[in-house]
């Protein structure tokens, strides 16, 4: 990789990272405000595995099609087409990074309204 490639490539590593760090805080905060409002009990496990599961699945059928999008690129018979690829594949890792980024967000969140929410029952 050139310079200017290696360039690129940070940048947008950057970018990335802080989108995925944003999307991160945000769904902690909603994880967190929903576990302070969740009944005790199994039907706020049933809250909690409900919205966690979708999220996981939707970050995991993503990481999916990146992989597979990915399997293509040394099929390509020429540069611009395997740069092409290349390109496709960096957007659906990114789009899949996000969404595992929200998951593993609400889900910190959520256990750590949990425990606000115990301690202050327990105060």
């Amino acid at each position: 990789m050139g310079k200017e490639s290696w360039a690129k490539y940070g940048m947008e590593k950057g970018q990335g990272t802080a989108m995925k760090s944003g999307a991160f805080v945000e769904a902690k905060e909603e994880g967190f405000e929903a576990a302070i409002s969740a009944p005790s009990g199994p039907t706020g496990d049933q809250i909690l595995k409900n919205a966690v599961e979708g999220m996981w699945s939707e970050a995991k059928k993503l990481t999916e099609e990146a992989r597979q999008i990915s399997g293509t690129v040394n099929r390509q018979k020429s540069k611009e087409e395997r740069e092409t690829v290349l390109d496709l594949t960096r957007v659906a890792a990114r789009k899949a990074g996000l969404q595992a980024a929200i998951a593993a967000g609400w889900e910190q969140g959520w256990k750590e309204g949990i425990l606000k929410r115990d301690s202050a029952k327990s105060d």
